[in-house]
């Protein structure tokens, strides 16, 4: 009995691939940049002029649930080596999906999304030597998986 049950392991573990949904082992990362349409309501006698370059990702923040409800999560982990900084969010189970918030600079757009079932880690990492005007230092790379 034991040898059958094992003979059918590859088998069986073929079909949770194929019956679970593959996000369960996605990964996700904020846009590197995100094109935003601005529009100024400019005072007489003043012009307005818009940067050509999209605003680059600045700043990442994980939250329980819709991050309208204000429930932001602190990172577990800062590590700093060299040049880089590494942020890490270690998320356990909640009954409400983690939210991913992306934040741009050079603008109040925010995008975020709910993170995939199955995601447990979320690594920021930082570029200590380059900064953006405004504060907050450059993101090298991110990703949640």
């Amino acid at each position: 009995m034991h040898k059958l049950m094992l003979s059918h392991s590859p088998r069986l573990f073929a079909v949770c691939l194929l019956i679970l949904p593959p996000t369960a082992w996605g990964e996700i990362a904020c846009p590197d940049t995100l094109p935003v349409n601005q529009r100024a309501e400019v005072p007489d006698g003043w012009n307005v002029n818009y940067s050509e370059q999209a605003p680059r990702l600045s700043g990442v923040t994980i939250f329980d649930g819709p991050p309208s409800n204000r429930a932001s999560i602190k990172h577990n982990l800062r590590v700093q080596a060299g040049k880089e900084m590494q942020l890490r969010w270690n998320l356990i189970y909640s009954p409400r999906s983690h939210y991913l918030q992306c934040n741009y600079e050079r603008t109040t757009a925010q995008i975020s999304t709910p993170l995939p079932p199955g995601v447990r880690i979320c690594d920021v990492f930082y570029d200590r030597n380059v900064s953006y005007p405004g504060g907050g230092l450059a993101i090298k790379r991110m990703m949640c998986r």
